[in-house]
C-alpha cells in the first residue's frame, strides 16, 4: 500500500468525523498482504499532511511544466548518447588520480571524492580539478563527497578548506533545532560548490536512539518525527539555495540502518518485519523525498540484509527492497548503492556480477572503487542482452532528470 493512500485515509477520516483515525488506517493496512495485519499507521500528523497537500496543489502547474521540460530534454540527450556513454552514466566512481582522462574515456555519471583527495590539496587545486573534469565531457558528472558533519567530514577536516570541521547534525539539532541545521546546510553548500562539488552524500536519514550503536553518532539521535523534521529541513534548505548553489542531497541508508553493525566490516542482518518500518524508519525518508517537489534528493540504499523482506540479498542488491522504495514510498528519483567495495557485499561477487545485480535490482547508480570491472561487467551484460536498452535508458533518464533539476546540465 502506498504512503499517499494512508495520507488520504487520514484526511478523509478527519473530515468525516471518524471516531478513530488509527482504526481506519489499520483497516486498510490489514488488507495489504505485503505489509502485515498489525502494521501501525505511518507516523505523520494531520497538520503535516494538510500542509503538504496545500503546497502540492499550489505548485502543481509549475512543477508539472518543469518536470515535462526536464523529461523532454532528458529524452533528447538520451537519443544522442551511445550505449557506452549510457553505461558510464550508471557509475559513481571513486575519484582516480587521472580523473580527467578517465572520465573522457568512460563518461562516468559521477565521481566521489574522499578525504585523501583533500589531504594535500588547496581550494585552488580542487577547483581546477573539478572544472577540468566537468568541462571534459558533454554530460557533466556528479562530483560527490561525504560531508555529513561530525564523524564524517571529508573536506572540512582540513584547515586549508575550513577553520574547523562541520559539527555533527545531531549536536546542531540539539542546540538549535531545524533552524540551525538550515544555517549549516547553507554553509556546506557555499563551501562545496566553491570547490566544484555538486552532490553531498547527506543527510543521514537513519534513526537511532541507542548511543552504543554503530550508526548513532551520524544520526539525529531522535525519534522518527524529530528525525523527519531535521531531514526535511536540510533537504529544503539545500533546494532553496539552488539559485546560488547547484548542490544535491542524498538520503541514506534506505530502508533504515537501525541498530545494526558496521557493514564496512561485514554483513549485518535485520530481523524486523516490513510493517515495523512504516511508523519508524520510513518516516524521515518520506519527509526528505517529499520536502521539495521539483528537486527530489537521491536515495542511497545500504548493504544490510533484511531477513523478513529479502533474506537472500543485501538491500543494495534486492529487488524487493527497491520495490518498497519505488511503490510504497513512491520514489521515482535516483537510487544509489552504498559503496560496493564494502566487506558486506564482497561475498556476493561469486554468483554473477554484483554490479549487474545492482542495476537489475533497480538502482540507477553504483558507488564503486573498481570502476573498470564494474564498467566491463555492465557492458558485457548489455552485449549479452541481460541488460536491455529499456532497462539502461530508464536508469539514465532518472540520472539526467536529477542533473537537469539541480542545474548540473542544461
Amino acid at each position: 500500500m502506498k504512503l499517499s493512500k494512508l495520507f488520504a485515509v487520514l484526511c478523509a477520516a478527519a473530515l468525516t468525523g471518524c471516531s478513530s483515525v488509527s482504526e481506519s488506517v489499520n483497516n486498510i493496512i490489514e488488507n495489504d498482504a505485503n505489509i502485515g495485519k498489525n502494521a501501525p499507521a505511518v507516523g505523520i500528523t494531520l497538520t503535516e499532511i494538510t500542509e503538504a497537500e496545500v503546497t502540492e496543489t499550489e505548485t502543481s502547474v509549475s512543477q508539472k511544466s518543469k518536470s515535462e521540460k526536464y523529461a523532454e530534454r532528458a529524452d533528447e540527450l538520451l537519443s544522442e548518447m551511445s550505449a557506452d556513454e549510457k553505461i558510464g552514466q550508471l557509475l559513481l566512481a571513486r575519484m582516480p588520480a587521472n580523473a580527467a582522462q578517465v572520465i573522457s574515456e568512460y563518461n562516468f555519471g559521477g565521481y566521489t571524492m574522499y578525504a585523501d583527495d583533500f589531504k594535500n590539496a588547496s581550494p585552488e587545486s580542487v577547483t581546477a580539478l573539478t572544472a577540468e573534469i566537468s568541462s571534459s565531457v558533454t554530460i557533466a558528472p556528479f562530483i560527490a563527497v561525504d560531508e555529513e558533519g561530525g564523524t564524517v567530514v571529508r573536506v572540512s577536516k582540513y584547515t586549508a578548506f575550513r577553520d574547523e570541521p562541520f559539527s555533527s547534525p545531531q549536536v546542531l539539532y540539539g542546540r538549535g533545532g531545524a533552524e540551525l541545521l538550515e544555517i549549516d546546510a547553507k554553509e556546506k553548500a557555499e563551501l562545496l560548490t566553491s570547490l566544484g562539488i555538486n552532490l553531498n552524500l547527506a543527510p543521514v536519514a537513519d534513526i537511532s536512539e541507542d548511543e552504543n550503536s554503530y550508526i548513532y553518532p551520524r544520526t539525529m539521535g531522535q525519534d522518527p518525527e524529530h528525525t523527519a523534521e531535521a531531514v526535511a529541513a536540510i533537504v529544503s534548505a539545500s533546494a532553496r539555495l539552488m539559485n546560488a548553489y547547484q548542490i544535491g542531497s542524498v538520503l541514506k541508508h534506505f530502508p533504515g540502518y537501525g541498530e545494526n553493525t558496521d557493514t564496512h566490516k561485514g554483513m549485518a542482518h535485520d530481523s524486523r518485519e516490513l510493517y515495523e518500518f512504516y511508523n519508524r524508519d520510513f518516516v524521515p525518508f518520506s519527509a526528505g523525498i517529499n520536502a521539495v517537489q521539483d528537486k527530489t534528493p537521491a536515495v542511497m540504499v545500504g548493504h544490510t540484509i533484511y531477513d523478513n523482506i529479502d533474506p537472500d540479498y543485501p538491500a543494495s542488491l534486492s529487488p524487493a527492497i527497491h520495490e518498497v522504495l519505488r511503490d510504497k514510498l513512491e520514489f521515482d528519483g535516483v537510487a544509489i548503492t552504498d559503496d560496493m567495495g564494502m566487506d558486506a557485499i564482497k561475498e556476493y561477487a561469486g554468483d554473477g556480477s554484483v554490479y549487474v545485480k545492482a542495476i537489475l535490482a533497480d538502482n540507477d547508480m553504483i558507488c564503486v572503487t573498481d570502476y573498470e570491472t564494474a564498467y566491463n561487467d555492465l557492458k558485457a551484460a548489455y552485449e549479452s542482452g541481460e541488460l536491455s536498452d529499456d532497462i539502461i535508458d530508464s536508469h539514465v533518464r532518472r540520472i539526467l532528470m536529477m542533473k537537469l533539476g539541480y542545474g548540473i546540465i542544461k
